[in-house]
């Protein structure tokens, strides 16, 4: 396995494992969550994660062979993910922190379009790569991003009860 394709996937593994950190700690109240020092670290964990994520799937060891049109897919796939995941992000005009419960635009529709948006990448950029380990570590990081949406339903939840509870009957993910 070539150096840089393993410092890659360490990276995006970490970076995948800090964030979880990071959600269990705000979770348990172990983390400010507002603190702007907290924010940029993990903004830049993320960013960290992205470009890991997107550098390794091009230089994979191990490929299978696919269709074009089924690596066109994966790009159609990413490409969906990248628009969904700024979209969300425009509407919201934040990452975190956000006082309201968001339920217009894309969220009318999709509870969770960022991390859908990730997912969305994970699946669609290994795949337009043919890249089978980084498809691999791909699972492991939608994986924890189910976790992230999880912990968020249930904070959503115990913030805005009833109300999300009608809001989740309307909307999907």
């Amino acid at each position: 396995m070539d150096d840089s394709y393993f410092i890659l996937i360490i990276t995006f593994i970490a970076c995948i494992m800090i964030r979880t950190g990071y959600e269990l700690l705000k979770d348990e109240g172990k983390i400010n969550p507002e603190s702007k020092i907290i924010f940029w670290i993990i903004f830049t964990v993320m960013c960290l994660l992205w470009a890991s994520w997107f550098g390794m799937c091009p230089i994979d060891p191990y490929r299978i062979n696919l269709p074009g049109a089924v690596r066109w897919i994966g790009f159609a796939l990413s490409l969906t993910g990248l628009i969904l995941f700024i979209t969300a992000f425009l509407q919201l005009r934040g990452l975190e922190n956000i006082d309201h419960l968001v339920t217009t635009g894309l969220f009318a529709k999709l509870r969770h379009p960022m991390y859908t948006g990730f997912i969305l990448w994970i699946l669609g950029w290994s795949i337009f790569h043919i890249a089978v380990v980084s498809f691999a570590a791909g699972l492991f990081g939608i994986g924890n991003i189910l976790y992230w949406r999880y912990l968020e339903e249930v904070r959503l939840l115990a913030k805005y009860r009833e109300t999300y509870r009608q809001y989740k009957k309307t909307t999907w993910f």
